[in-house]
């Protein structure tokens, strides 16, 4: 058991009420060294007592501070609770957003794609006409010349 603050942790006197390995009888005989001593009783009662209501405000003290850490711990994880909670929305709104942009941008590159097709056809279309205009240009030109 470690000693409070203020006092020294003595693991070698077994007379320290802190000490692993301590000794009631060793510490009275140190606190009562004689049979005249006897007499202090009283004081030393009283010393006693006090020690022991001033430990019993500290243990009081200290459950107080430890119920009131654990009530602002418990606010704070509920708080960042909520705003966990508020940044999966976010995320999900996000990734709905993206979505949707990828499905027009799906869209826009469909719409070009067919409009590509288009131009390619009529491309085609264009080079078979100017084909045929140059063919019956030269039939008629040799009908002409034939004749």
């Amino acid at each position: 058991m470690a000693a409070p603050s203020g006092q020294t942790d003595d693991d070698d006197d077994p007379s320290s009420l802190y000490s692993a390995t301590y000794d009631p009888v060793i510490h009275l005989n140190q606190v009562f060294p004689d049979p005249s001593s006897l007499k202090s009783i009283p004081s030393v009662q009283l010393y006693l007592s006090n020690q022991l209501s001033l430990l019993d405000a500290q243990i009081d003290s200290a459950t107080e501070q430890h119920r009131q850490q654990r009530q602002e711990t418990q606010e704070r994880i509920n708080e960042l609770q909520h705003e966990l909670e508020d940044l999966f929305k976010n995320v999900e709104g996000v990734k709905g957003k993206a979505e949707k942009a990828n499905a027009a941008m799906g869209d826009m590159t469909g719409g070009i794609r067919r409009l590509d097709g288009a131009k390619r056809n009529l491309t085609s279309s264009m080079t078979v006409l100017k084909q045929l205009q140059m063919l019956s240009m030269h039939l008629s030109f040799r009908t002409n010349v034939d004749t």
